[in-house]
């Protein structure tokens, strides 16, 4: 197995479900249980703390981007018969949407004077909502293309696709098993130029950039047990806009 480059991950604003701030950690820690079962259903994993706990933690590096007001309490649309909080990945997609939103706000009579900012909440709490139906997380134009999807598609309603090679593992003392996992194609292509660096051409080939779905991803970790933990890796245009509100 080959070690991969060590990723250096920003503490950023995070929301909890309650829109209160809090400190979100920046890696990964090592969690191993066997109370349970693997869950089967993304219901059933966020209902066994034991397991979804660590699972969330290791998703709350990952920012994502609502339209809020100033409470910070997200914009709803209607999705067929549910109101839902869309939360995006692509933070130059959710300013585009924010300009849109202030726009329509200031057409609306009953919206006269209300202001609206984005506000970064962290992934593992928005999947959790998302899970109960009250929000919807929006991949980037880009990552749905890197994917597979045709040029254009529109990305709500998307899964959200993460890339990563399978075959280039990090294994950690207590015997798990540390994968990154990251938003954009283009930042793993090139970590996997960085960490294949040196090698011979015929030892490049046997490793490749593989696509799997956030859900997928957090199912596999589910059903490991704490044997498989993936770090994932925020787009780097995403941690330079959240850099930029501290300065």
């Amino acid at each position: 197995m080959m070690n991969t480059i060590a990723f250096f991950l920003v503490n950023f604003l995070a929301i909890s479900n309650g829109f209160t701030p809090s400190g979100m950690q920046t890696f990964t820690r090592p969690h191993k249980t066997s109370i349970h079962a693997a869950p089967q259903t993304p219901e059933e994993l966020i209902e066994t703390p034991d397991i979804w706990e660590p699972l969330k933690e290791s998703l709350n590096t990952v920012p994502c981007y609502a339209c809020t007001n100033d409470q910070g309490q997200p914009l709803q649309y209607n999705v067929g018969d549910l109101p839902l909080a869309f939360f995006y990945l692509d933070i130059d997609a959710a300013e585009v949407e924010l300009k849109k939103a202030q726009e329509e706000a200031a057409k609306e009579s009953a919206m006269s004077g209300m202001k609206l900012f984005l506000t970064p909440f962290p992934l593992g709490e928005v999947f959790e909502m998302g899970v109960k139906k009250i929000a919807l997380v929006v991949p980037s134009q880009d990552g749905i293309e890197g994917a597979g999807a045709p040029a254009g598609m529109n990305p709500v309603g998307q899964q959200v696709p993460l890339f990563g090679c399978m075959d280039m593992v990090e294994d950690l003392p207590d015997g798990s098993a540390m994968v990154p996992m990251f938003l954009s194609k283009a930042e793993a292509d090139d970590a996997m130029g960085m960490a294949l660096e040196g090698l011979e051409d015929e030892e490049k080939a046997k490793f490749k950039v593989d696509v799997l779905p956030l859900a997928g991803a957090i199912q596999m970790q589910a059903d490991s047990l704490g044997k498989i933990n993936f770090t994932y890796v925020p787009p780097k245009s995403s941690l330079d806009y959240l850099r930029s509100l501290e300065e």
